[in-house]
């Protein structure tokens, strides 16, 4: 009887601390469509609300200079996270952000690490070359550790989310629309939910012309 006593104790104890780890793996996924249905590449779905900044450091991330290209031209970070810009150009660049939630001016000579740079405000900043015109990217900050940029269809899957009321939202460098127009409000409980964004979007822009070697002689 002792035992069987044991035994019962044992498994609700067991299922307890088991129960966290069952209802973290809750995913949210989905698709990103424009106006015409068409699954929309390189949209990022995110956590607006609530904010839960992530508990542990937040790795550094990198926006290199490949070929007199940003790489990648499209990086969504949470707030308060640190990017570096290498330089692996054989040629000087000089990064640049006049965007309110981050403006800098970077100095990258080809040989040199230049400093990182603190992201520390939400919102939509736009990076460019003094140097070269054609060059521009976008880093996405975010409010949340919980994003995900969507595949070439649209797709997006949100994974390892608490229970809880979410409020989502999508973005786009093309959208006509603010992601708090577009934001949802989803329960996530014990089952994978699905989600569906429209964004209606404007032409892309056309880009200077790209020129010039590599590397300087």
């Amino acid at each position: 009887m002792h035992l069987q006593r044991l035994v019962f104790r044992l498994f609700i104890v067991s299922s307890i601390a088991a129960a966290p780890a069952a209802l973290g793996v809750v995913s949210v996924s989905g698709i990103v469509s424009g106006s015409d249905g068409k699954g929309i590449a390189g949209a990022v779905v995110f956590v607006q609300l609530p904010v839960r900044l992530s508990k542990t450091p937040k790795p550094a991330q990198v926006v290199d200079q490949i070929e007199k290209t940003f790489v990648p031209g499209l990086l969504p970070i949470e707030v308060g996270t640190l990017v570096r810009f290498p330089n692996h150009d054989q040629i000087h660049h000089h990064v640049y952000s006049f965007s309110p939630a981050k403006t800098f001016e970077l100095p990258l000579y080809k040989g040199e690490e230049a400093p990182g740079v603190l992201f520390d405000k939400t919102g939509v900043v736009k990076i460019g070359c003094n140097i070269h015109d054609w060059m521009s990217g976008v880093i996405l900050v975010l409010p949340s550790s919980h994003f995900v940029v969507t595949d070439a269809d649209g797709r997006f899957v949100l994974e390892d989310l608490p229970p809880a009321t979410y409020v989502l939202a999508a973005w786009h460098a093309q959208s006509k629309v603010k992601p708090e127009d577009v934001a949802q409000s989803v329960l996530v409980a014990h089952e994978p939910v699905h989600v569906t964004f429209t964004l209606p979007l404007a032409p892309a822009k056309s880009r200077p012309a790209m020129h010039g070697a590599r590397v300087e002689r």
